[in-house]
């Protein structure tokens, strides 16, 4: 064998075995005549014993009838709260966590399932099971959940391989520091406005408040101005939308990675944004407190938000623009019209415009985007919606004169796209969302990229010295989904 190629995998070989999994030991005695569960310690040397990555009754040799099993394996508890188990066997089974029984489920049975909760410390905890089959099938089915961990098995490998990958983080600073490469060759010595799009990261799962803090790194490498968060930020996620402590486990999460940028987050909601509780209680005055409004002190008296509503916006003096942020109508996807604008929206953002001096530079950030591109297709744009659209975008033509409209900047569709109407630039960032190929339109791009190795983030760049928008992807395409227009 080549000496090199022998050394790579030599060295793939020794990772992998320094890859900690949690280690399960098993022990297992044959021919156990009893229908209900022996005293293990006094049934002398296993006729098998060894140890496996999760807690079943998978790669057992000749289990095939009449045998019992001791399983031991550590469970490691990040945080103290409250684990509950379930625990599904034919035959019986008895768990013990520290000693303690917390699940019998002894006797010979059809599969029957029990439950059982114990607050557990921080720290390493011994879990036990022990199992016997008598006959005539045999199955061990054993998960666990907390208000913070969605439900899973013991060794759960597509957790484990997310929170390696996730964890690593080698992708971020380099995918980051290519697009900072193309971005500073383009901005040479101009005055510009920066700021990265965090939106539709609800497809990144568990693991959305980590690409929440990969975007803060980001923020920080490029020196932003601001970051715009524009929605859809997890919360239609299954537990979020029945279950208000994991779903504000989750807001919480995410703003801890928001925290790790030092500036202004702008949010603008998504329509999933409503969803957490079916509605029931992520209302719009609680996102505003939760998203807008912790940054108004750093604002220093340039953040105007509206009482009770999630639309506002942002003055950066000292580069001459005004940044406006607003929402979508209506209360969630359950909703007939959550894509519009109403018209309490469209009054008060003429009177933000007609105040705005005609020198200074206006961008405006949304979710939802108008222009018909800005959908999954023409068939989701019924006459309602369609007559939004229009409403909206006409009164956007009917400003480009009155004032320094840079144009509309949003999400939502999972497709990056530009597109200028009446004057009116319209740009939709893909973000972390998946979109079906079949549902897009001519005009619409979309990377295709797993977000356990890449990040999907645009960086706008304005130059108002010559009027020009520069977008820089970060991480998913690359130099490819790069935009630049003028205004």
């Amino acid at each position: 064998m080549n000496r090199n190629l022998f050394i790579a995998l030599a060295t793939l070989l020794v990772l992998a075995a320094c890859a900690k999994t949690p280690e399960v030991r098993y022990k297992v005695w044959y021919d156990w005549p009893e229908r209900l569960l022996p005293d293990f310690a006094t049934l002398g040397e296993p006729d098998l014993e060894g140890t496996k990555t999760n807690l079943d009754l998978k790669h057992l040799d000749d289990t095939k009838n009449h045998f019992c099993v001791l399983f031991e394996a550590p469970l490691k508890v990040n945080k103290e709260e409250e684990y509950s188990f379930r625990l599904t066997t034919d035959d019986g089974s008895r768990f013990y966590i520290d000693g303690e029984l917390l699940i019998d489920n002894d006797g010979a049975h059809g599969p029957i399932e029990k439950k059982a909760s114990r607050i557990l410390a921080k720290g390493t905890h011994a879990l036990r099971i022990e199992y016997f089959d008598n006959d005539k099938g045999q199955s061990l089915i054993f998960k666990y959940s907390t208000p913070t961990i969605p439900e899973r098995e013991y060794n759960d490998q597509e957790f484990l391989l997310e929170d390696k990958l996730t964890d690593n983080q080698k992708f971020v600073k380099p995918q980051v520091q290519e697009a900072l490469k193309r971005f500073k060759a383009w901005k040479g010595d101009d005055e510009t406005l920066v700021f990265p799009i965090l939106t539709d990261v609800h497809t990144a799962g568990n693991f959305t408040y980590k690409h929440v803090g990969f975007a803060a790194t980001l923020a920080q490498m490029f020196e932003a101005d601001f970051m715009a968060n524009l929605g859809d930020i997890g919360l239609n996620a299954y537990p979020a939308t029945v279950d208000s402590t994991y779903a504000r486990f989750i807001l919480d999460k995410i703003k801890e990675g928001m925290l790790k940028y030092d500036g202004m987050w702008l949010y603008a909601p998504g329509n999933h944004d409503w969803d957490g509780g079916a509605g029931k209680w992520l209302s719009e005055a609680y996102l505003s407190d939760f998203f807008q409004k912790p940054w108004e002190a750093k604002a220093g008296g340039n953040l105007h938000l509206t009482p009770g509503k999630t639309y506002g916006y942002y003055d950066i003096p000292e580069k001459n623009f005004r940044i406006v942020f607003l929402n979508s109508e209506s209360s969630g996807t359950k909703g007939e019209f959550y894509y519009s604008y109403g018209d309490e929206q469209l009054d008060w953002l003429s009177g933000v415009l007609d105040q705005t001096p005609s020198d200074r530079h206006v961008l405006l950030l949304s979710h939802w985007m108008p222009h018909p591109l800005g959908v999954w297709n023409m068939v989701s744009m019924n006459p309602v919606k369609k007559e939004q659209s229009s409403k909206m975008m006409d009164f956007l033509a009917s400003y480009r004169d009155k004032v320094t409209l840079v144009g509309l900047f949003t999400g939502d569709t999972h497709v990056n796209f530009h597109e200028v109407a009446d004057g009116v630039n319209y740009y939709v960032s893909q973000g972390y969302g998946w979109v079906s190929p079949d549902l897009m339109m001519p005009g619409q791009k979309h990377a295709f990229f797993d977000y356990k190795e890449s990040l999907c983030i645009d960086v706008v760049a304005v130059k108002p010295a010559t009027r020009e928008v520069h977008t820089f992807r970060v991480g998913a395409g690359g130099a490819d989904y790069d935009y630049h227009f003028g205004y």
